[in-house]
């Protein structure tokens, strides 16, 4: 059995890449693996201070947040599932906090099967610019393999997605973890 760590970043209670997670997450349980949602709008989570405290002090940070259950959750997954619109050609704010504030464990994200659900009310052409955020989080990982990805395009209302493939993609994604 597989232990997946689904990262929601979207803002929107029902926005599309929440849908798609909500879709992969019901793939996974229904094949037999477990799955965690982390909806990060709803958390606590402040912004990563650059104060080096964590680096003293065993990985420990400063802040006394939601952020310590979310980090322990990564350590145990096995798989990995980065969620994001895209916001101005990048990650949106939540998912740019919780990358930085894995700073203090940056040295040991272990191994993970990764897996990408970006969405745009764009093309294509948008969604590749903001990679490079969830790019540079995974080189740090001791040893990673992308194992599936997810650009659902020209998605901008609440709730487009479910009337595109995207969804069932996802399901399926989720179900072959």
């Amino acid at each position: 059995m597989k232990n997946v760590l689904i990262i929601s970043s979207s803002p929107r209670k029902n926005g599309n890449s929440q849908m798609l997670c909500e879709a992969f997450k019901r793939g996974v349980e229904e094949s037999g693996n477990f799955a965690k949602l982390i909806r990060l709008a709803e958390k606590n989570i402040g912004y990563c201070k650059g104060c080096d405290f964590c680096m003293k002090n065993d990985g420990v940070c400063v802040q006394k947040d939601d952020m310590s259950e979310i980090l322990d959750a990564y350590k145990k997954a096995d798989v990995l599932v980065l969620a994001t619109p895209v916001y101005f050609h990048g990650v949106c704010a939540q998912m740019k906090t919780f990358i930085d504030r894995t700073y203090p464990i940056w040295q040991n994200l272990g191994k993970k099967e990764i897996y990408y659900i970006v969405t745009a009310g764009l093309g294509r052409d948008i969604i590749e610019c903001s990679l490079g955020d969830l790019d540079g989080f995974i080189f740090h990982l001791e040893k990673h393999e992308i194992k599936g990805r997810i650009y659902a395009t020209d998605v901008t209302d609440v709730g487009a997605v479910s009337k595109t493939p995207f969804i069932n993609m996802a399901y399926q994604m989720g179900y072959c973890v």
